[in-house]
């Protein structure tokens, strides 16, 4: 018996091993291959020299592996972000708005009179090269081209976001529309996709950039809405912060537009008023909101943690007064795997991602980011970086290896921990140099 639950064991840990590291040499990770190939190795050397000249260790190693296996299989408690009285943003505020406001514009002079402590720091990043422009580190004329044309192509998707719905109300249930909206954003390409509440400190207090009218109140009346996130392809995420990672957001970007267009215009044709939040003409404030509807959890670098794809997605919605189904949140242990992790804060070439404890940032306790320090590198190396969504141990590709990690992860404490230190040993730490 003791020599059976030995090779059982033995068998499911090198198969494991073995297909961990034919996995690594298919995503091209080269570390990651050579370590598990060798440990591979070692490990069938190992086991089949015990089977055969010291057999009386079987049973420390059965116990051994016991362990282990009621270790990461213990269940563990997740915690989640704490609200305490969560305030809305002004989308003038934010970064990719104010990076607009040039000199001698009415939004310039309204923005900095209201605003003068950010006019110096805002005025030194405009002044450098725009993104995806002519004398960056990465800049690559045919890639520049490709990923301006997708952007342009996700504005011109903008001026469909909003319509006039039919005049007739066709009924459904909330299951039955949720299931049908689901459906279509998982057709056209959305790898996942949920509906939440939109609570009020999700949406914009004004317009700082989009459709509509600068510094306008914004007043959405939508009570829900369908949220959906898009794969980013790790093989231009893994070349980060060169132009592939902006080439594959401006990809992704219009492929989630072309979805969230697509949606509403349906919803419309339905009888009910509905919007697209798409790249550069949003209403909302999505991570938070993509939280709530199951999708993921916010983490250390402030993106959304998708449980299967991690950093590697971009999000797009449709709020609509359809009566949808809401969906519920998932917690699996974001939070506290990042208190551990800090690999996205210690490879941060701005120093943009805290590597402290949580905050209370605007009513929510979260670690905070630095949009000005992140942006500036951005505009300092003309890509939008990506190094932080790179390195992210979660943001490894979907495969059977990589999930069943997630999952353990997700469950259990210690395998929180391992799984920082396994990522150190496969995959190198990759500290690269601020500015």
């Amino acid at each position: 018996m003791s020599l059976i639950l030995f090779v059982s064991l033995s068998v499911l840990i090198f198969v494991f091993l073995a297909a961990f590291s034919v996995a690594s040499l298919t995503e091209k990770e080269y570390r990651a291959f050579s370590i598990s190939a060798v440990l591979t190795a070692i490990f069938l050397l190992m086991h089949t020299g015990l089977v055969i000249f010291n057999p009386g260790w079987l049973w420390g190693m059965n116990l051994l592996y016991f362990f282990l296996v009621v270790l990461f299989f213990i269940p563990a408690a997740s915690s989640d972000l704490v609200n305490l009285n969560p305030q809305p943003i002004d989308e003038r505020d934010i970064m990719f708005a104010r990076a607009r406001y040039q000199p001698g514009l009415r939004a310039y002079q309204d923005y900095y009179t209201r605003n003068p402590q950010k006019q110096k720091i805002d005025d030194q990043i405009r002044s450098l090269p725009d993104l995806l422009s002519p004398g960056g580190p990465y800049y690559d004329e045919r890639s520049a081209s490709m990923a301006h044309l997708f952007f342009a192509e996700t504005e011109r998707l903008a001026q469909r976001a909003e319509g006039e719905p039919a005049l007739e109300q066709t009924p459904l249930s909330p299951d039955d529309a949720a299931a049908q909206l689901k459906s279509m954003a998982r057709s056209l390409g959305a790898v996942d996709s949920g509906i939440a509440r939109i609570r009020p400190e999700y949406l914009y207090t004004h317009i700082g950039r989009g459709q509509g009218v600068y510094g306008d109140p914004i007043d959405l009346d939508h009570p829900r809405a369908l949220v959906f996130a898009v794969e980013m392809k790790y093989n231009r995420v893994r070349q980060a912060p060169k132009i592939a990672v902006t080439l594959e957001s401006a990809e992704q970007y219009l492929q989630s537009a072309h979805i969230a267009v697509t949606v509403a215009e349906y919803i419309r044709s339905l009888g009910y008023p509905a919007r697209a939040h798409i790249d550069g003409n949003y209403r909302l404030m999505l991570p938070g909101l993509a939280s709530d509807a199951g999708l993921g959890e916010i983490g250390r670098l402030g993106y959304l943690i998708h449980p299967r794809f991690g950093a590697r997605v971009r999000l797009a919605a449709v709020s609509t007064t359809l009566p949808i189904a809401e969906d519920e949140r998932r917690v699996f242990g974001v939070q506290d795997f990042c208190a551990i992790c800090k690999k996205c804060a210690s490879n941060c070439p701005a120093g943009a991602i805290s590597f402290g404890p949580k905050k209370n940032v605007r009513g929510v306790i979260k670690w905070s980011t630095c949009q000005e320090a992140c942006y500036r590198y951005w505009r300092s190396i003309g890509t939008d970086c990506g190094l932080c969504m790179r390195i992210c141990p979660y943001s490894k590709p979907d495969t059977w290896t990589h999930n069943l990690i997630r999952n353990r992860m997700a469950h259990s404490a210690p395998a929180r921990r391992l799984g920082v230190y396994a990522d150190d040993l496969f995959y190198g730490q990759r500290r690269y140099n601020r500015e």
